[in-house]
């Protein structure tokens, strides 16, 4: 299985973040998979989480990781998680900071991802405070508004630039310490509701990001980590047919994933059919490659099933379709397995 996934993703941590905070995100992501129902993927998570830490606690495997990955995307970017995939309009604050008088980006602060779980954002907390010269009125400023749940869904819109709510009334009038979790650096007892993890987990057919298919504060149709469409668990493939009947000829630019995060490559559409897509392109690939697409009027993850040359230069690919989820002018959209 290929690794499609930044690393610091995969440990929820920033980007610079200090060893100390990675290694007790790794502690704290370890224990939650004990609680997994599917066995089989929380081993597979293990497996991920303990290549990540393999690399980023050895100095010199985390340098050259390090200059790969921003050679292709810069740190600003890498910090914002999920709010720099590309599917927030009019975003504000690209330089990773918030779009107010007060410019401070709390995640990065906390030296977490933007969707870090209560429980990482808790212990870096508690990490952070043991450090010398730290500023711990600035850590407390952040705790406070990642530890509450209805204040950081607050904050997160004014971050994503859905809002332009100033950073001192992101805390209501009524609001009380007592409203935030206890946060002493012994027997932490975050007050938040506990997941559902008897469920069973699936994951991103691209990046391999787990979801479960129950209500959630992030809840989506799209994988929160690449926005790839997620698999469904209802067939749609006869609705998709009422689109159209046979493979269409069609003309387009698409651009494509090999990894994520990764630089997409260009190709253009030729043909498009419920099962597949032909597309051109000068990017090798090779069969049972996946790759995630995004065209004007469809996403989709796909398997390279056939590829020759084309005529003149590049190479003529055809796709078959994993998961895909088409777009119209009018009306909602249809999410479908292929």
């Amino acid at each position: 299985m290929t690794e499609r996934r930044n690393f610091y993703r995969v440990l929820y941590a920033q980007p610079d973040a200090p060893l100390s905070v990675i290694k007790t995100n790794h502690r704290v992501l370890m224990q939650k998979l004990q609680r997994y129902a599917d066995q089989d993927l929380a081993d597979e998570q293990a497996c991920l989480l303990n290549t990540a830490l393999t690399v980023l606690q050895d100095p010199l495997k985390r340098a050259v990781y390090d200059h790969r990955l921003r050679k292709r995307y810069p740190l600003s970017k890498l910090s914002l998680g999920r709010f720099a995939s590309g599917r927030i309009k009019n975003f504000h604050g690209m330089t990773g900071n918030t779009p107010s008088t007060n410019r401070r980006n709390y995640y990065r602060i906390l030296q977490v991802q933007t969707d870090a779980s209560m429980a990482l954002i808790i212990s870096s907390y508690s990490v952070l405070l043991k450090y010398p010269l730290q500023n711990s009125e600035l850590l407390d400023d952040a705790f406070a508004v990642l530890a509450n749940p209805v204040i950081r869904i607050r904050y997160d819109a004014l971050l994503a630039g859905i809002t332009k709510t100033e950073s001192k009334q992101l805390i209501p009038s009524n609001y009380h310490d007592k409203n935030i979790p206890e946060h002493k650096h012994s027997n932490i007892t975050p007050l938040y509701a506990q997941p559902d993890t008897t469920k069973t987990l699936q994951h991103c057919i691209f990046c391999y990001t787990p979801f479960a298919n129950q209500p959630s504060l992030y809840q989506s149709d799209q994988c929160l980590e690449c926005s790839s469409p997620l698999p469904s668990d209802q067939h749609d493939t006869q609705i998709q047919q009422h689109r159209f009947h046979r493979r269409i000829n069609v003309a387009g630019s698409i651009v494509f994933y090999l990894f994520w995060p990764d630089s997409p490559y260009q190709g253009i559409l030729q043909d498009i059919s419920p099962k597949g897509a032909r597309f051109l392109t000068e990017t090798q690939l090779d069969l049972k490659d996946i790759i995630k697409i995004d065209a004007p009027g469809f996403k989709a993850v796909a398997e390279i099933v056939h590829t020759h040359p084309a005529e003149g230069k590049g190479l003529s690919i055809g796709a078959r379709f994993l998961t895909i989820k088409f777009t119209q002018d009018r009306g909602n959209f249809i999410v479908a397995n292929a």
